[in-house]
């Protein structure tokens, strides 16, 4: 399989050093970068000569785990130093609907009970409804008079850095609060354990964004009941193929899986044919920075299958491994130092604390994170990642999972694990507000049932 064309381009703050960017996400992975080939670990750990003593043996593959630490320890240092670099953006606000999609919040309490289904469980008619929903909230604008089209009234980047302004619609609106949860990781107000990536309220601030987008589409389609569906990753290994995963990314529904050649990587199909594609998103090594921000319309892009650093979608035996963790997350909160091993979040996200390539430490090349590298292009290239409908079909999955593991300690028969609804561990500094939707607050949504929705089918321990 053809990779991608690495990038060659200059770190903006050190020009005098050139690296390679392979299928760069995030501006964390530049300088990630900078600091791998500053500490010269260009070269795997030397196992040392046959014959030598074994407590030699032992002291080279000590010093080789600690060589990874220090590594690890300075990729992050890196990731950190970019906190900070700007002000801050009110966008997109809360479009005059601060708590829309809660039960109580805005009028938008769907009046039955909804349940998210596989997406290949669904028949062509259903799928093409779930599309046309997506392309509904695209063509609800500020302008349209429609239902819902007074919640398309909000703060836009494109209109903040003076750039090709477009007509605001329910879509976007989610584009755009993701691609903020990342330029306001540089900004003084902001650090990365305070946001919706990298810390404790991941999961959940994706449940409300989920949930919010549901309330729009049921009011505008005028259906109450309903529900996104999910992407089951096992599905992609149906066809024992999983580089191309024919079952979700179909012409006639979302679309097919772009190319590997960056030429090329515009989504082919109904989707597009329906002229579905971008208003805004951001481009280069610098995706958390406001210059990043691009205002342009173009088709949705993908590279399913073309990764450098993830080899299929997470399959079942990564999926059984969230019941291995028995805490939702673990000091200190965030995705360089928690221990994978002890943490649901950590390993969820998809993030390593004991990760030494340096894209795999900026983005997480696990779980979560290995779906975004797995579809590629605009949803492993740009913080706007909400731009491929398939975003949501992801993280309806990230949250069955949590769902799931939730389920697991209410049934478990043990106190500790049922506290805070299945949440042991749920760090009580971050149940307050959430980033962007200050008015919910995360301990609002710990009971997804008690949000009016549930799965047909949630794993279990043992499943695999």
């Amino acid at each position: 399989m053809l990779l991608r064309d690495p990038l060659v381009t200059e770190h903006p703050i050190l020009p005098s050093i050139s690296y390679r960017i392979v299928s760069v996400r995030f501006f964390l992975l530049a300088v990630a970068v900078v600091s791998l080939l500053a500490v010269g670990c260009g070269t795997a750990p030397d196992d040392g000569a046959a014959g030598e003593e074994s407590d030699a043996a032992t002291t080279e593959t000590a010093t080789s785990s600690t060589d990874d630490d220090d590594l690890h320890a300075q990729i992050c240092q890196q990731i950190d130093a970019t906190v900070g670099l700007n002000d801050g953006f009110d966008v997109p606000g809360v479009a005059g609907a601060p708590r829309w999609g809660m039960p109580d919040g805005d009028g938008a309490a769907p009046a039955k009970r909804r349940v998210r289904r596989s997406w290949s469980s669904l028949d062509a008619a259903e799928k093409k409804r779930v599309v046309d929903a997506f392309i509904a909230l695209k063509n609800t604008t500020a302008s349209s008079g429609g239902l819902g089209s007074n919640r398309a009234v909000y703060n836009s980047f494109c209109d903040e850095l003076g750039l090709e302004a477009y007509d605001h619609n329910l879509y976007d609106f989610y584009v755009e609060a993701h691609a903020n949860a990342f330029v306001s990781m540089m900004t003084p107000y902001q650090n990365h354990n305070n946001m919706a990536h990298m810390a404790p309220q991941f999961v959940v601030w994706h449940r409300y964004l989920l949930l919010r987008m549901e309330a729009d589409i049921a009011e505008v389609i005028g259906d109450p009941a309903f529900a996104l569906p999910y992407w089951d990753w096992t599905d992609c290994y149906d066809d024992g193929d999983p580089a191309t995963c024919g079952q979700i990314f179909e012409r006639d529904f979302l679309g097919l899986g772009g190319s590997c050649d960056e030429a090329d990587t515009a989504v082919e199909g109904y989707l597009s044919e329906q002229g579905f594609g971008t208003h805004v998103y951001t481009n280069g090594e610098s995706s958390f920075s406001p210059e990043s921000i691009v205002c342009a319309q173009r088709p949705v892009h993908r590279a399913v299958g073309c990764s450098a650093y993830v080899d299929g979608p997470p399959d079942q035996a990564a999926i059984d491994g969230i019941f291995d963790r028995k805490i939702y997350d673990a000091e200190p909160y965030n995705s360089c130092d928690t221990d994978r091993d002890v943490s649901f979040r950590q390993y969820l996200e998809g993030f390593s604390n004991d990760e030494t390539r340096p894209y795999c430490v900026a983005t997480g090349c696990y779980m979560h994170g290995r779906g975004h590298g797995y579809v590629g292009g605009d949803m492993d290239g740009s913080s706007a990642s909400p731009n491929d409908p398939i975003f949501f079909l992801h993280h309806a999955q990230v949250d069955r999972l949590w769902a799931a593991w939730q389920d697991a300690n209410l049934a478990s028969g043990d106190a500790g694990r049922q506290v805070d609804v299945g949440n042991p561990g749920f760090p009580d500094d971050y149940l307050g507000a959430l980033f962007n939707f200050t008015e919910v607050r995360a301990s609002e949504l710990l009971d997804y049932r008690a949000l009016g929705y549930e799965y047909d089918r949630l794993p279990v321990p043992g499943d695999g």
